[in-house]
């Protein structure tokens, strides 16, 4: 963490890093077990078949799909809110003074830093309540002087109709259909797609990937029942795919992407299409805590008591947003954190989740490619109705999103991830410490709360539960954990005496042990960049994969 926070989380950090060096250890003194399907996805790629491998492929994740470090933006025009009107640490609103700088930096038309010099700026009168801050334009960072002590605080006072405070979006977001696709399969790993026209189509362009039908459910998920009650059984639905890609060769009739299709697409039945998708690129927010006065409401959280304790106080969302980033930022006393909606090749690293228990953590929704890295939850306030520490969601996927990964994440002791349903799918959840499944969010109708392809790799498991067996799949008794053939590899706990079975998986490889490569999402990206193949020799220090082939191009 390049940012401390604050004192306490200091030690968490400490505390943390010395409890991942004690599992690391561990995991050298032990005989190192390559897992199975790691040598299926190496073998798959190295022959040209991703299409064929059990294990999706989920590199293409993350700011530039993880191909360039996240900017300095130390060399960017810098603009001070102090400049526009706004003053730290009184008790007026800083609402105008924020929109004047964003305004200025957006009239630039250079890459531009909207600065917050250390101290506390307040924003949502009684005035601006309703009226969320909004940056429309490409290449701005939010910046402030450091989320921890002596740094830089924006406090949202009022809530208002519940919009999020902060949020990227275009001015435009058109979604209308550019053309169809061949009626004919097109498989999950693939990168090139038949098209009826290439009128409108053009390299470099981004486009949405949209599909939907019965027939694809037996396509990705074969032999499984469905409740009549969740709409993926209904009216010939399926799973919607929204999938975000980049064109980059259009050659006749064929279209290739440089991001892989996630889901296997059953075009033939009821064909799929392009659409268009406009973004904001470049942008991101830096170097904040962000708090609010949801600490001060008279109530604590209960999941859906009311609005309020829900939705009330919202903090940042990225909607549209191509290469986009959150980093080093905290979040305290909020019901809802961060979304991550309708975006592509987002990274969301070092942040903190604190203060008074709410509704979400962090999650991504309609996206492509969003890495959440080195993402804690340490919430432990406003427990009387609800006393597990933790947001009431934890990381979480909702609504068609893929490739979403959540690597080197902390949770909270008995805290649920968070499959919300609409058939999330190909996602991967790696070195996830703590945690369990017990309470994914979404409505029955919307499930399953995953569809295929989810992957749990070196996922600890940390709960309530001496003995407990999780059952992924039930179409008769509603299961709050109903995910489609999930992948457990390397699952363990840090309780030896905690028994836990899963059932109705796709794959369980190595339970109990830990599974190398270590990092699944950084042995497939060294794969793919560099060709390099990680094993288990990767385990000593001087050979983890982050370092692998230095100084290659």
């Amino acid at each position: 963490m390049k940012k401390k926070k604050q004192e306490n989380y200091s030690l968490f950090k400490i505390s943390k890093a010395l409890l991942y060096c004690v599992f690391f250890a561990i995991g050298i003194a032990q005989a190192q077990q390559e897992a199975p399907s790691w040598l299926d996805f190496a073998q798959k790629s190295e022959n040209g078949q991703l299409n064929q491998a059990t294990l999706s492929d989920y590199s293409y994740t993350g700011y530039h799909f993880s191909e360039k470090e996240l900017p300095d933006v130390s060399t960017w025009n810098t603009i001070s809110v102090l400049d526009y009107g706004a003053v730290a640490n009184d008790d007026n609103y800083d609402d105008a003074a924020i929109v004047a700088a964003i305004s200025a930096a957006e009239a630039s038309v250079v890459p531009t830093v909207v600065y917050f010099p250390a101290g506390r700026y307040k924003v949502s009168s009684t005035e601006t309540e309703n009226t969320p801050i909004m940056i429309r334009g490409s290449h701005i960072v939010l910046k402030g002087a450091g989320a921890g002590l002596g740094g830089t605080e924006i406090f949202t006072d009022k809530r208002g109709n519940h919009p999020y405070r902060f949020e990227f979006k275009p001015l435009s977001t058109p979604n209308t259909k550019i053309t169809n696709t061949a009626a004919k399969r097109i498989l999950k790993g693939d990168f090139e797609i038949e098209v009826e026209s290439t009128n409108g189509l053009s390299v470099g362009q981004t486009v949405e990937l949209y599909h939907q039908g019965g027939e694809n459910l037996d396509a990705n998920m074969p032999g499984l029942t469905y409740n009549s009650i969740w709409n993926v059984a209904n009216n010939n639905r399926g799973v919607r795919t929204l999938e975000k890609h980049v064109i980059t060769k259009i050659e006749g009739n064929k279209v290739t992407f440089k991001n892989p299709v996630q889901y296997t697409i059953t075009a033939e039945f009821t064909g799929a299409q392009l659409n268009r998708y406009e973004t904001i690129e470049e942008v991101g927010v830096e170097d904040i805590l962000f708090t609010s006065d949801w600490l001060n409401y008279p109530e604590d959280y209960k999941h859906h008591a009311n609005d309020i304790v829900d939705y009330g106080w919202r903090a940042l969302k990225l909607t549209n947003v191509k290469n986009g980033w959150v980093r080093n930022c905290e979040f305290k006393d909020w019901n809802e954190m961060l979304q991550i909606s309708t975006c592509i090749g987002v990274t969301v690293k070092d942040i903190v989740c604190s203060g008074k228990k709410g509704h979400s953590s962090y999650y991504a929704i309609y996206s492509y490619g969003v890495l959440f890295d080195n993402c804690d939850d340490i919430v432990d306030q406003g427990l009387s109705r609800d006393n597990v520490k933790g947001q009431g969601h934890g990381p979480g996927m909702r609504w068609s999103t893929t490739s979403t990964v959540f690597t080197n994440c902390q949770m909270q002791f008995d805290q649920s991830i968070d499959c919300h349903g609409f058939h999330p799918y190909g996602n991967l959840l790696e070195n996830v410490y703590g945690g369990c499944f017990r309470a994914n969010g979404g409505a029955e109708n919307s499930y399953p709360n995953s569809g295929p392809y989810l992957t749990f790799w070196n996922f600890v498991h940390d709960s309530r539960y001496n003995s407990v067996t999780f059952n992924f799949w039930d179409p008769v008794n509603r299961r709050t954990h109903t995910y489609g053939y999930p992948n457990f590899i390397g699952f363990t706990a840090p309780d030896p005496n905690e028994n836990v079975t899963l059932q109705n998986t796709g794959l369980n490889e190595l339970q109990g042990e830990k599974a190398y490569p270590l990092s699944l999402f950084d042995a497939q990206l060294q794969l793919r960049l560099y060709g390099a193949y990680m094993s288990a020799s990767s385990s000593k220090p001087e050979y983890l994969a982050k370092y692998a082939n230095d100084g290659k191009s």
